[in-house]
C-alpha cells in the first residue's frame, strides 16, 4: 500500500511547463540581443575614458595651449579609433585658474528589434590641475 502511495505523489509531480521553458529562453535572449547590441557603444566609451585619462597623467599639460590640448585629445581619440562620437559636439575643454575641465557629455542610440531602440546617456567631467 505505502509503495503504491509514493508512485501516484511521483505521477503528480512535474517539471517546468514548456510554456514556462519558452517564457524563460525568449527573456534569456532578449536580455543576450541588447548586451550585444549595447556593449560597442560602452566599449567606445571605455576608450574615449582612457583619452581623458591620458591627459591626466601627461606631464608637460602645464605647459600646452589649449587649442593644442584639443588637438591632441582629437588625435586621440582617432588614434584610438573612436569614430562614433563626434570630438566638437561630445567632448568640451576650458582652462579656468590653473585647471583644465574636460566635459564628456553625449549620447549614443542603439537601434534593438524593429521599433525598440537603446538610448544610453554619458555626461563626465574631469578637472585637473595644472
Amino acid at each position: 500500500m505505502k509503495n503504491q502511495k509514493t508512485l501516484r505523489q511521483g505521477s503528480k509531480q512535474r517539471g517546468a511547463s514548456m510554456i514556462l521553458v519558452l517564457i524563460v529562453l525568449a527573456m534569456a535572449a532578449l536580455c543576450g540581443l541588447i548586451g550585444i547590441k549595447v556593449y560597442p557603444i560602452y566599449f567606445e566609451h571605455w576608450q574615449l575614458q582612457s583619452v581623458v585619462k591620458s591627459f591626466e597623467e601627461e606631464p608637460e599639460l602645464s605647459t600646452l595651449g589649449l587649442s593644442e590640448i584639443k588637438r591632441r585629445f582629437s588625435t586621440r581619440m582617432q588614434t584610438n579609433n573612436i569614430r562614433d562620437i563626434d570630438f566638437r559636439e561630445a567632448v568640451s575643454i576650458t582652462e579656468q585658474d590653473a585647471v583644465l575641465s574636460i566635459v564628456v557629455e553625449y549620447e549614443s542610440r542603439v537601434n534593438v528589434y524593429k521599433n525598440m531602440d537603446a538610448v544610453i546617456v554619458f555626461d563626465e567631467t574631469t578637472e585637473i590641475d595644472l
